[in-house]
């Protein structure tokens, strides 16, 4: 299935957000459902790839913000928040790296 350059810059702003495949199927209506789904989850297509580039951009996002208060700010809370994220992501990217999740 072909998606237009402004379809996968939608699918990359929702995956900023951390959307559910099933909130963009909401969102964006696509042609064929049931391909989206697919393409969603194949890795290295176009739908995958746009949906990766934005949740790691929310991500780093995220965190860039957290490190610049803790560090600038010194502020402790966002320090813990962002160890605790920083933990999480490790095992994230490790269940990524092994299972494809």
């Amino acid at each position: 299935m072909s998606y237009s350059d402004d379809f996968l810059s939608k699918v990359s702003s929702f995956g900023i957000l951390g959307y559910s495949v099933e909130k963009i199927i909401d969102l964006t209506d696509p042609d064929d459902v049931d391909q989206f789904r697919i393409d969603f989850t194949t890795i290295g297509s176009v739908v995958y790839k746009a949906y990766r580039k934005g949740k790691t951009t929310g991500e780093y996002n995220l965190d860039k913000n957290l490190f610049d208060k803790a560090t600038k700010l010194h502020d402790t809370i966002s320090n813990t928040i962002l160890d605790e994220r920083m933990g999480k992501k490790k095992i994230n990217d490790k269940i990524l790296e092994n299972f494809g999740l």
